[in-house]
């Protein structure tokens, strides 16, 4: 048993070693496995899987208009968009308990075309997402790389796509 002492020091250790760590940081399970299977309604009526994206990285951002935190990461996302929409690698924004009529508005008023999909309980679940934003970066193979919970900050995917691509460079 512990004296008080040693005790206090061992909950102290603790403590500082969380120091400066994101308090809201759940690892992922998925992290290294395959992306779970899901087929997307964009909101003009088409369809997606992703057995359609196989070979290719793409990214899926779980989001609403109502959620202040995807306001706050919109930008990012446009940077990203605008940088690696030309070099084949999808930025796919699904709903989360949102509607066409408010994705559509907030997209209109911050910018940004990127393909927006229907609100999708199987694939949510599938993903493991708990309320937007949350986002997946997932490679040629099929298999997640990242996962960002709450809002992406600048160059975040584009750091995440460049590892996947260049995995001997990334970091430098």
């Amino acid at each position: 048993m512990l004296g008080v002492g040693a005790g206090l020091l061992v909950l102290l250790a603790l403590f500082a070693s969380r120091l400066g760590k994101d308090a809201t940081y759940v690892p992922s399970p998925l992290l290294g496995k395959p992306a779970p299977p899901f087929a997307l309604t964009n909101l003009d009526g088409s369809r997606l899987t992703n057995a359609d994206l196989a070979g290719r990285p793409y990214v899926v951002n779980f989001w609403a208009s109502w959620c202040t935190p995807c306001r706050q990461e919109h930008g990012a996302l446009r940077g990203f968009w605008e940088r690696y929409r030309g070099q084949g690698v999808p930025l796919l924004g699904v709903l989360y308990d949102d509607t066409a009529g408010p994705a559509r508005a907030f997209q209109k008023d911050l910018g940004g075309d990127w393909p927006l999909f229907q609100a999708n309980e199987e694939a949510q679940v599938g993903f493991g997402v708990r309320g937007p934003p949350e986002t997946f970066v997932v490679d040629g193979q099929g298999i997640i790389q990242a996962k960002f919970t709450g809002p992406v900050q600048p160059g975040a995917l584009e750091s995440a796509i460049e590892g996947i691509r260049h995995p001997t460079t990334a970091g430098r």
